[in-house]
């Protein structure tokens, strides 16, 4: 399968609220982000499509995004460690200083 990814993904593990609404009413961990998006790991996915809101916390500051569900999967709890799970958002917008973090690990 061809890769549709246009930028490199950088691993992080931060906290995320998200949600449809501000503010947002989930919690759950990034697991990497690109300049185009990011993985949440979770079990409360939202429809392929769906507007995101997200306040990602990282290194003490609380920085804000909006996305678009691009994928979504559901496992049972017991298998989560197992199977992967969670959703791929896709940037709609996103704070200057998620770009600047990107570009200093990606180097």
């Amino acid at each position: 399968m061809a890769e549709k990814r246009k930028s490199k993904r950088v691993p992080l593990r931060v906290i995320v609220r998200y949600g449809i609404s501000i503010p947002p009413e989930h919690t759950a961990f990034l697991t990497d982000f690109s300049k185009g998006g990011v993985n949440i790991k979770t079990n409360r996915v939202f429809k392929p499509g769906t507007k995101l809101f997200m306040e990602i916390e990282i290194d003490g500051r609380v920085l804000n995004a909006e996305g678009v569900v691009v994928w979504a999967k559901q496992v049972p709890q017991a298998l989560s460690r197992i199977i992967r799970n969670g959703m791929g958002i896709k940037f709609t917008e996103l704070d200057r200083e998620i770009l600047t973090l990107y570009n200093s690990r990606v180097n």
